[in-house]
Order: C-alpha cells, then structure tokens, then sequence
C-alpha cells in the first residue's frame, strides 16, 4: 500500500496528513506563528497514530503556495530533507489551487475560481475547471484594479481570502487549504508516475512572478 505525507503550511492554518487511499490521519489546526515548532513534533506524532515510519512512505507532498513565506520554506525544507534522507520523490501542487480541488469536491462546483489575499495591491488568480475527473488550472497574477467579475462565467464558484477585495461571496468561508485534499490528489499522481525530485520542490512566493511563471 502506497503511503504519502502531504504538508500545506501556506496560511495560519498547519494541515499535515498521512495516508493512503484506505485510511488518512490528519492534523488541521489554526496555529498563527506557531509552524516552526510545531510542524515536525504534529508530523511524528500523526506517524506514530498511524503506526508508519518514514519508511513506509511512497512519496511526499507540499503545498507551494502562494502564502507565508516562513510556512512555505518551513514546509519545503521539510519535505525536502525526508525526500532526501529516505531517497523519495515529491508532488507539489500550489496551495490557491488546492483550494479550487476543495471547492469542487465540498461545494460540487466545475468552475472554480481562487482569489489569494490581497498584498501590496496585487491578487494571485487560479482559474480552474473540473471535467471528468480532471482539473486544468490557468493562474495570473493582477493589481487589484484589473479584476473584472463578468470576465468569469456565470456559474462560477469564487473561493479564497481575496474575495472580500472584491465584495464577491467566499463559497468556502474561514477554509484555508487542507493537506487531506493534497494527499488524495497526490495519490493519483504517484499513480501516473507523475513525481519530481527533491530539489524541485520550491515554493512560489507573494508578488515572485517568476517563480509563478515556472509552474504554467
């Protein structure tokens, strides 16, 4: 049975999961500034509930943001050293389309858009659609200005802290992303073979739109 260890520490929130597709052990818990102490003790002691070893992980997965930028070199670096130290391979996805995956599965929605927060006047923009089974994601990234709501369809769901720059309803209030989505996606990742080494798992930083550019 194929295990993963998914960590997303892009928010406040610390969401740390184990698992496979039978059975998942998770911690999501709002913990604002508290990541660096505590990620490693919640990552050993969901190993210990789940009666697993860092040998018995197939692969690793992180949410790369954008969002905190202690989280996400927190998060990386992690992942980065057990991917080393036990010769594993990763999945990374980035964290604002982690959220559209929750939407979709929560609300139901096939059009999913995720705003990130605002910062210094500019909003990351994931774009995604959901059709059997798959997910095809379009990001951007925009001064607040710019943003047009009938650019979207009709129909779509609007998710993510941003919203509120924009006065449109979050269909998913107080979520931040959560590693159990990122697990299950990565399982099927792990299924098609799709994995990158370790050090290609980097996270994408507020306003680094090259970093943003690499991951289209």
């Amino acid at each position: 049975m194929d295990n993963i260890l998914a960590i997303e520490t892009s928010t406040d929130t610390c969401s740390v999961s184990i698992g496979n597709s039978n059975e998942i052990f998770s911690y999501h818990e709002n913990i604002p500034k508290q990541h660096t102490e505590k990620l490693l003790s919640v990552i050993n002691n969901l190993l210990e509930e789940s009666n697993l070893s860092f040998k018995d992980l197939s692969a690793l997965a992180v949410g790369i943001g954008p969002g905190s930028y202690t989280g996400l070199r927190l998060s990386c670096a992690v992942a980065q050293g057990i991917a080393f130290s036990q010769q594993l391979k990763g999945v990374t996805l980035p964290s604002i389309e982690l959220l559209s995956l929750q939407a979709h599965q929560e609300i139901s929605s096939n059009v999913v858009v995720a705003i990130s927060e605002l910062h210094m006047g500019k909003v990351y923009i994931c774009k995604s659609i959901f059709s059997e089974g798959s997910m095809e994601s379009n990001y951007s990234i925009i001064p607040q200005e710019a943003f047009k709501r009938e650019v979207f369809p009709e129909e779509t769901c609007f998710v993510g802290e941003g919203c509120s720059s924009f006065e449109i309803t979050n269909q998913l209030p107080g979520a931040h992303p959560n590693a159990t989505y990122l697990l299950k996606f990565a399982l099927k990742k792990l299924d098609q073979g799709d994995l990158i080494k370790p050090d290609e798992i980097l996270p994408i930083y507020l306003n680094d739109e090259g970093s943003w550019q690499k991951i289209k």
